[in-house]
């Protein structure tokens, strides 16, 4: 079994575990740690009794120097007493001189109660005395007082700077002087440092020997810790080894056999784990796939689609819904099913009323005709709106939209088309009836037949060209140009005939032609251009019917695009004018619609499918039709090639 890949979906995503940002005095290691550790707290304790030893032994050498200048100070006093008595002055300087040698005595001198030094000696470092003051040469001294009177003056001693200072009382029945002695207190500090540097090097010895005894202490155990560390940092890719047991401290012990637990625990659970996870990648392939193909469909899906969730709120709409109803995904998204049901109100006609959602998730309006929905705001629209509820899932409704404007168009075109036919195929029929009828029942003059046939003759003809544009219309659409023949021909050559042939009402003047600027090479298909100019001509002469002038010329393209072009580069045109009842803008918009006519009257007959059939050929012979007209005064309709 091989670990989970680097790369794999479920290793990317897991993180680093969080570190404590590290210092750069503190060890990596355990044992490093151990020995830094146990090296502070000796370091620690050391420094402890080592001050603390220093302390008692300043406070002993501190308290033995002054007992030892008190008692040289009441020594001196003893000695010198008879000696003040006696005035015997040269004893008293040979007893100073002597008792300045004693310990570290660095000046002594006897002071009489007036404060006159009467003997004093000093001692340099090296050990030299000197008497400085002797009879020849009394010196008064700023004495202390350290008794209130000199009946109670009692010994003292004090430390002033870096000397002990003692005093004593010089008493022979009353005060009769002082004896005071200094002694240096360098041999003090001396013996601080030196039980300082003791202290350091024994530290250091006691941390050394320490930190080696831990280290060789420690070896075994940490080898085992270090090799367990080694299996737990390769325990993934361990295929369920063993790491082997050796005897050493509980702990390393215990922690090597939960590492070979995990170890046989972790190859099962990766046998598991490679075996769901390549499940899992064949099922999120497939699901990928699935929502791939969905995606493409609702991209490329004219329909539109959305999706409530269980608390009918929309959770999902295609951009189709959104093309269709006008609406943007930020009002759509997230909406309820009332508040989706406004908005599509408000984006609907007001003359054809919406019957709302609940129509369309209702039970029983699911297996009828779906609600309907025209859109406003432009051209119009018609949408069919069905859905589909359930009752398990996240989804709990879905909303089907479909464009249906040219089905309801075509219904809606196809029954007027079916009335106008009707209208106009019943008048020539019952005419038809009527006059063969009459014919059958009754004896007629040959004048009289004459007519009645003649009659006949007319109203079959409407028939005839009735039923011809039907055929000539779905001939167009069956075929799409198959059948077209085209030739390289001169648009004035092809156009002339047709006028020449052309046979206006009765009472009208035949049309206007202008000549030809020049020239018109055209590619077409004879028979059916001749056709579409006779279509429009015949739809001049038809939609004026007060009269005027029927005009047809010819034009040319600017060779810079001047005269307006059709979408495969028309540059030929030939122009038919009239002077009749001209169409609104609206109904030039709709102008070629199939069954689609101006007058609704039914005066002027038609079908509608005249101009639908020109624009049918034109498309199909790569040109375009142009109209301009003006209600009440007339029409120009332009076929460009």
């Amino acid at each position: 079994m091989n670990g989970m890949p680097a790369d794999s979906p479920r290793t990317s995503q897991l993180k680093p575990p969080l570190r404590l940002p590290s210092r750069w005095w503190w060890p990596r290691r355990l044992h490093q740690q151990l020995v830094w550790i146990v090296s502070a707290l000796l370091v620690l304790a050391l420094s402890v009794l080592g001050g603390y030893t220093a302390h008692e032994q300043a406070q002993v050498s501190r308290r033995a120097v002054e007992s030892q200048a008190a008692a040289l100070a009441r020594n001196v006093a003893v000695a010198s007493a008879n000696l003040i008595l006696t005035d015997s002055l040269d004893g008293l300087e040979e007893l100073v001189a002597r008792s300045v040698d004693v310990g570290e005595t660095r000046s002594l001198s006897v002071i009489d109660a007036q404060g006159v030094a009467l003997a004093q000696a000093l001692r340099s470092p090296r050990g030299d005395t000197q008497v400085v003051y002797g009879r020849a040469q009394p010196v008064r001294l700023a004495l202390p007082q350290p008794m209130p009177s000199g009946g109670s003056a009692m010994p003292r001693v004090f430390q002033q700077g870096d000397w002990i200072v003692a005093w004593h009382p010089i008493q022979v029945g009353g005060l009769i002087g002082w004896v005071r002695v200094e002694h240096d207190t360098v041999a003090l500090v001396e013996g601080q440092r030196r039980t300082w540097r003791n202290t350091a090097v024994v530290a250091v010895l006691a941390v050394g020997g320490c930190a080696a005894l831990l280290l060789v202490f420690l070896r075994r155990p940490m080898r085992a810790l270090s090799r367990a560390r080694g299996f737990a940092r390769q325990l993934a890719d361990a295929k369920g080894t063993q790491l082997p047991i050796e005897s050493g401290p509980q702990e390393v012990v215990e922690l090597t056999e939960s590492l070979n637990e995990a170890s046989v625990l972790l190859c099962q659970q990766m046998i598991l784990l490679e075996d769901n996870l390549g499940r899992l990648q064949a099922h999120e392939a497939q699901l990928a796939e699935q929502n791939d193909q969905l995606g493409a469909i609702f991209r490329l899906s004219p329909d539109g689609l959305v999706t409530f969730d269980r608390q009918r709120r929309v959770r999902f709409a295609n951009q189709a819904f959104l093309s269709l109803t006008g609406l943007s995904g930020s009002e759509v998204l997230h909406a309820t099913q009332p508040q989706l049901d406004a908005l599509l109100r408000e984006r609907g006609r007001a003359e054809r009323a919406f019957a709302g959602l609940a129509a369309v998730f209702d039970e029983g309006a699911q297996a009828g005709d779906p609600v309907l929905l025209e859109v406003g705001g432009g051209a119009r629209r018609v949408l069919s709106l069905s859905g589909q509820s359930s009752a398990a899932g996240s989804v709990s409704q879905v909303l089907y939209v479909c464009d249906v404007t040219r089905q309801h168009t075509l219904d809606e075109m196809k029954s007027e088309f079916l009335s106008m036919a009707a209208h106009e195929l019943r008048t020539p029929m019952v005419s038809i009836f009527g006059f063969t009828e009459l014919m059958l029942k009754r004896e007629m003059s040959s004048e009289q037949r004459q007519d009645l046939l003649g009659r006949i003759h007319r109203h079959s003809q409407s028939m005839v060209a009735i039923l011809n544009e039907l055929l000539d219309l779905a001939r167009i659409e069956a075929r799409r140009g198959q059948d077209f023949q085209f030739e390289d021909r001169d648009l004035a050559e092809v156009v002339l005939p047709v006028l020449r042939d052309h046979r206006p009402p009765e009472g009208r003047m035949p049309p206007v032609v202008d000549a030809a600027p020049g020239p018109m090479p055209v590619r077409v298909d004879v028979h059916k251009l001749q056709q579409a100019v006779l279509n429009i001509l015949s739809n001049a002469y038809k939609y004026s019917p007060n009269g005027g002038e029927v005009r047809v010329s010819f034009v040319a393209a600017a060779p810079d695009g001047g005269e307006p072009r059709g979408e495969r580069g028309a540059r030929f045109g030939v122009v038919i004018e009239d002077h009749g009842m001209g169409l609104s803008p609206d109904h030039v918009a709709r102008l070629g619609e199939r069954f689609f006519r101006a007058d609704k009257s039914g005066n002027i007959a038609g079908t509608g499918l005249g101009v639908s059939i020109v624009k049918e050929l034109m498309d199909l012979m790569g040109g375009r039709i142009q109209v301009v007209s003006t209600l009440g005064e007339g029409t120009t309709v332009t076929l460009w090639l």
